[in-house]
């Protein structure tokens, strides 16, 4: 039983994902099949479906390989990696038409040749954090504007607190030391801590985000931070 369970689980990915043949999906799945997914859990064959179609329609050209199986008994643990490019509408986002690759585990408890039972292990906020982020151009464009903050927060430290000044800087706005130097390597500043930046500085928002214009305000540049 336990060969045949692991040829199961392959034709699973095979068929139903990579064949597309989603005529199969109730061979597989009962009324009383349960599937734990990331999502949430979905129960029987048609909330799998639409799942199913909504995946497909954000990467029409998705393939999942099949990496190695491990079986006991009923049970049956899979690796797989999914790759695809984000043609479609789908998911919750517009296509960006980037490629993806992601890998998870799927557990499988198997009963009379049906899943009754399955837990889907895989990193969904990694994947939905890539596709927020837009297409390869649009996050190349928003690395370019972080770095661009980055050093000119950085030069506004070292012209106010020196060269070695970034732990007294984080000191004044309550921060670790350790985390200031993230935002001066091109982690996103949060909003309040940008401005408790530029209030303690004196530096131009405008210069700040844009590098354009004056450094400081007016009346601010010669003003020591107290």
């Amino acid at each position: 039983m336990t060969v045949q369970n692991r040829a199961l689980s392959r034709r699973w990915f095979d068929e139903i994902w990579n064949e597309r043949r989603t005529d199969t999906i109730e061979e597989f799945l009962g009324p009383e099949s349960v599937g734990h997914l990331p999502g949430g859990d979905m129960t029987g064959a048609e909330p799998f479906k639409q799942l199913h179609a909504e995946f497909l329609a954000a990467f029409p050209d998705l393939k999942v390989e099949v990496e190695g199986t491990i079986s006991d008994g009923d049970d049956v643990v899979v690796r797989w990696r999914a790759a695809g490019t984000h043609d479609g509408d789908g998911l919750g986002f517009e296509a960006t038409h980037q490629s993806v690759s992601f890998g998870g585990i799927t557990w499988f408890r198997i009963k009379d040749g049906k899943f009754v039972e399955g837990w889907d292990s895989w990193n969904q906020e990694a994947l939905a954090q890539r596709l927020r982020e837009g297409s390869d151009e649009q996050r190349e464009l928003a690395l370019k504007v972080r770095q661009g903050m980055a050093a000119r927060i950085r030069a506004v430290r070292e012209d106010r607190f020196g060269e070695h000044g970034g732990p007294e800087l984080a000191r004044r706005l309550n921060l670790p030391a350790r985390t200031w130097y993230n935002y001066e390597n091109g982690l996103t500043v949060p909003a309040e801590v940008l401005l408790q930046f530029i209030e303690l500085t004196g530096v131009h928002p405008t210069w700040l985000l844009s590098g354009e214009g004056p450094m400081y305000q007016e009346g601010r540049k010669e003003q020591m931070c107290s």
